[in-house]
């Protein structure tokens, strides 16, 4: 198990003289504030959702009711409406966000700014093919910045983003997506993983094929040499240039980001068992447990991540 260093980062020596000054108590260690945080839950996590500064049109009423008990799954920040990406995105300047390298390709940057504009191209393509709160999108792809934006585009809609492992086969993927109907799937044709290729496209032809539910499969090209009859036997396929050029007006230009506000408990992500006791079982995580997991985990290192 963790265990506190002593070390204090700038946030949290911050937050700690906070608690101290507003509620009168007396906390010296981490260990102090531990358990200051248990003994006034309510309170730690609404000092929390202030001190992080969380964008949202609507701030909740109630934190946690705490006679609900924890069977009964009680509802956290009830009334709140917010978007977990747009917290993601609220940077928008030149600082480097994204550092992107592997085994065949170059180390390249993305910054802020150029991140959000990615994902604006993707919310717009994903938008005009009518991707709508609640639908699923999928990622089967190997580890690059493409996921990223078509995640955050998808949960900036208010569509839930699930993904599966490039390495596991199609079987194992169908095994997992038919539990919970992607309506588009973004992948790739090849990738290199530890000096070994991996192919992807004969993958993609069986999900495409088993999983009736999928309106569109984007393939990053990734073989630059590869012609683009490759993937015409891949139902609904195009490569990703293609579907960006939907999100494109005819004179140009982008439309803009539109976060839709959504419950605290909206579902953002849903990741999978193992399945090794059965097939695999989904978990859905609304934007509590991904974002709100990490500043406690790392006790306000950084205020303002979300990732």
């Amino acid at each position: 198990m963790w265990q506190s260093d002593g070390q204090e980062s700038v946030n949290q020596k911050r937050f700690k003289k906070h608690i101290q000054e507003k509620y009168g108590a007396k906390i010296d260690t981490y260990w102090d504030l531990h358990k200051w945080s248990v003994d006034h839950l309510v309170e730690f996590w609404a000092e929390i959702w202030d001190f992080a500064e969380i964008i949202c049109s609507q701030k909740f009423k109630k934190v946690i009711d705490l006679d609900v008990p924890m069977s009964d799954m009680p509802l956290w920040f009830e009334g709140a409406k917010l978007n977990y990406a747009e917290n993601v995105l609220r940077n928008r300047d030149d600082r480097v966000a994204l550092i992107m390298t592997g085994e065949e390709r170059e180390k390249v940057t993305a910054t802020y700014n150029e991140v959000y504009e990615k994902v604006r191209l993707y919310a717009a393509a994903f938008r005009k093919l009518g991707v709508k709160v609640g639908d699923v999108i999928a990622g089967y792809i190997s580890n690059r910045e493409e996921p990223i934006y078509a995640m955050l585009a998808a949960v900036s809609i208010g569509a839930v983003w699930t993904g599966a492992l490039p390495l596991i086969g199609p079987e194992a993927v169908l095994n997992r997506f038919r539990l919970v109907k992607p309506k588009m799937l973004i992948t790739i044709d090849r990738f290199r993983n530890n000096n070994v290729e991996v192919q992807m496209l004969p993958k993609v032809k069986k999900i495409a094929e088993d999983l009736s539910c999928l309106e569109k499969v984007i393939i990053v090209k990734n073989n630059k040499q590869c012609e683009d009859d490759v993937i015409k036997d891949i139902r609904n396929s195009c490569y990703l240039d293609e579907f960006l050029k939907i999100g494109i007006e005819k004179d140009g230009s982008v439309p803009p980001l539109v976060f839709e506000q959504l419950s605290f408990s909206h579902p953002v992500f849903i990741n999978y068992t193992s399945g090794t006791t059965g097939l695999p079982k989904p978990v859905v995580h609304g934007c509590g447990v991904s974002s709100f997991f990490h500043i406690n985990k790392h006790l306000l290192t950084s205020a303002k991540v979300f990732i």
